[in-house]
């Protein structure tokens, strides 16, 4: 990666404080060049923004890409907090775009390097000011960074936004969180979750207080909202820079790959990734197999039961969807009785929050059609599964 100048330009909607993260991998750039413009010195400089409330990186194509990204993922703030920012400049306001709403909507980008603040006057300045200072950076290392999109209405306000992985991964930040059915304080609570717990955010909604709720994935509460104070951005799943595409793998077929030392599966179609999640691997006394091998059964839900010897505890769990076994009893499959994805935790099994592991399930062979389970074949085989390290 090739150093140009730093700096950066940008905005954010709303404000995400970041937490230390569940891993931190010298290669996860989603989360080391956080807040930052990064030039692909691959592809004629085309900018990107790596957004710090959920590591993603955004297109800058044009002066007026930029504008639109600085109006909708901008933080506002008033004059009084304004002032006690420059005064200390806190290490979580880094790489942010300031908006003081009280003063003209002045925008103020705050360098992720030394945490100066650089005024931008106009769409144009900050257009200038991303292009002055950057980072330049190969095709092969952007790709390891997933991308956002933002969604806007014929008035250029953003109406949803997209993320390149079906969502993006954040980790809780307190304990006792309320875990609610719908996006308001007053809603039926679901649960609670706590500081161990990572969630997959699916959508953000707010609330007619203003308050940013974020629905997830699960886990245990699939389509539920939490607060969005009490989620931070965490690094969010590489897929591996090279790829190795075992010769089991029948070309146009998706295959799954599962690094069991990371907790991340990666689903790809011949070498295109199509997804990156993190998931649950076996522990120690139990762990998930290695090698390579063709799911032989698929169910879209099932009974699972263990007991010790052979599992490290008794478990009966009835109802596990989207089942893909692929050695023995071994599987990938979607988790309801926990939210702690990207760390080791099943009896042996890959864990895949619920949304994930039916679209996993959805695009692989064998094909269901209208069953509800349904065994591999030679005119109908299944999809490649391969764990490593």
């Amino acid at each position: 990666m090739k150093l140009l100048k730093c700096s950066l330009v940008i905005v954010f909607f709303c404000f995400f404080m970041v937490a230390p993260v569940m891993a931190s991998y010298e290669d996860n750039l989603s989360s080391l060049l956080s807040g930052k413009i990064l030039l692909d010195v691959s592809n004629n400089g085309e900018a990107w923004y790596v957004y710090p409330g959920d590591f993603h990186r955004y297109y800058l194509g044009t002066p007026n890409d930029a504008y639109d990204i600085m109006r909708n993922l901008s933080l506002g703030i008033s004059n009084d907090n304004f002032f006690k920012i420059v005064t200390s400049t806190p290490d979580r306001f880094k790489g942010l775009i300031l908006l003081k709403p009280e003063d003209a909507g002045k925008a103020y980008y705050v360098n992720p390097f030394d945490k100066s603040l650089v005024y931008m006057a106009s769409a144009s300045d900050a257009w200038s000011i991303m292009r002055q200072f950057s980072l330049g950076i190969s095709a092969k290392d952007l790709q390891t960074i997933p991308i956002g999109k933002i969604i806007l209405n014929d008035t250029g306000q953003q109406i949803s936004r997209t993320w390149q992985y079906l969502g993006w991964w954040g980790k809780i930040n307190k304990n006792y969180v309320p875990v609610m059915l719908e996006p308001k304080n007053d809603s039926k609570k679901l649960g609670t979750f706590f500081v161990s717990n990572t969630i997959k955010v699916l959508d953000i909604k707010k609330d007619d207080i203003g308050q940013l709720w974020y629905q997830i994935d699960g886990g245990q509460y699939p389509g539920a909202y939490v607060n969005s104070v009490f989620v931070s951005a965490i690094p969010q799943p590489a897929p591996a820079k090279e790829i190795v595409i075992p010769d089991k793998v029948i070309p146009g077929d998706y295959w799954v790959d599962v690094n069991i030392s990371r907790n991340v599966l990666t689903l790809y179609k011949n070498d295109q990734v199509v997804m990156a999640t993190y998931v649950s691997s076996g522990v120690n006394e139990s762990p998930t197999i290695t090698g390579v091998y063709n799911v032989w059964f698929k169910l879209d839900k099932t009974r699972m039961k263990g007991s010790p010897p052979v599992a490290t505890h008794f478990y009966d769990l009835v109802d596990v969807p989207w089942t893909m076994y692929y050695k023995g009893s071994f599987s990938v499959h979607g988790t309801y009785w926990h939210d702690n994805f990207g760390t080791q935790r099943s009896a042996g099994c890959t864990n895949v929050t619920i949304g994930d592991a039916k679209f996993i399930f959805d695009l692989t062979n064998p094909k269901m059609g209208t069953l509800n389970s349904i065994r591999s074949t030679i005119d109908n085989p299944g999809a490649v599964i391969s764990n490593h390290y």
